[in-house]
C-alpha cells in the first residue's frame, strides 16, 4: 500500500509515518452521541491546559519536536496554534465533517501531525519521498503550493495527496459522501512508533461512535 524513498530513509532515519484506512463509514449525518464527545473533549483540552501558555505547552512532546521541524523552514507548528485557539481561547472545534472532528479531537489531543483523505479518490498506492523545491499540488482550499528543498510529502499515481508544511490536497478531501476514510500521520525525529500507532487507534475509536459498523482495514506503521 505504501512505500518509501531511499532519500527520505536516509534523511529521516528512525522516523516513523502512519496510516490508517477505515471503510463502511458514514459521514453525512450528526451524531448525537459524537457530538457530546466533541463538547467533553473540549472542556477536558480547557482544563489539560489550564494556566499554561503556548510557549509551555509548545515545549511538551510532541509539540517539541514538530516545532523543531517546523522551524527549519521558518514556521511554526499548525497543531500548537489550534490547541490554543480552543484551549486557551475558549473557541469550539471547528470541523467541515463528523470524519474531520475525529481527527481534529485526536490530533490536539496527542499532537500528532494528521491528515484525512476520502480512499476512493486515492490512486494507490502511495509513496512516501522528500521534495527537491520543485514538486507542486492544489492544497485544502484551492491554494497552489510548491514545496521547498527537504520536506516530506505523500503522493499517489495522480499526485501530492500532502505534505507535513502544507497539509493535505483538495483532490482528495473528505466529504459527506466519504465512506472510506485514509488517515496518516506524519512522524518526525524523536517520536515513539508505538505513540503513532496508540493515535491512530483512538481516531479509530472516535470513528466508531459515528459508524459503529466501520471496518479498519489498514493501519500500519512504516519506519
Amino acid at each position: 500500500m505504501i512505500t518509501a524513498s531511499q532519500e527520505w530513509r536516509t534523511m529521516f532515519p528512525g522516523v516513523c509515518f502512519g496510516v490508517l484506512v477505515l471503510e463502511g463509514v458514514d459521514n453525512s449525518r450528526e451524531c448525537p452521541a459524537f457530538e457530546e464527545r466533541k463538547n467533553a473533549f473540549e472542556t477536558g483540552l480547557r482544563r489539560r491546559h489550564e494556566g499554561k501558555s503556548r510557549k509551555e505547552i509548545g515545549l511538551d512532546e510532541p509539540f517539541g519536536s514538530y516545532g523543531r521541524y517546523y522551524k527549519r523552514f521558518g514556521q511554526g507548528y499548525p497543531v500548537l496554534h489550534q490547541v490554543e485557539t480552543v484551549a486557551l481561547k475558549g473557541k469550539p472545534l471547528f470541523s467541515p465533517s463528523p470524519l474531520v472532528a475525529a481527527m481534529f479531537m485526536a490530533e490536539l489531543k496527542n499532537g500528532f501531525l494528521t491528515a484525512g483523505h476520502d480512499l476512493d479518490r486515492v490512486s494507490l498506492p502511495l509513496f512516501l519521498d522528500v521534495s527537491k523545491g520543485e514538486e507542486g499540488y492544489t492544497a485544502m482550499g484551492g491554494s497552489e503550493r510548491i514545496l521547498p528543498p527537504g520536506d516530506m510529502f505523500l503522493s499517489d499515481r495522480e499526485g501530492i495527496l500532502s505534505s507535513i508544511l502544507y497539509g493535505p490536497d483538495d483532490r482528495t478531501a473528505v466529504t459527506a459522501e466519504t465512506t472510506r476514510v485514509l488517515y496518516t500521520v506524519y512522524g518526525v525525529p524523536s517520536l515513539p512508533a508505538e505513540d503513532v500507532r496508540a493515535h491512530l487507534e483512538e481516531i479509530g475509536e472516535l470513528v466508531r461512535i459515528l459508524s459503529p459498523e466501520a471496518i479498519r482495514k489498514e493501519l500500519l506503521i512504516l519506519g
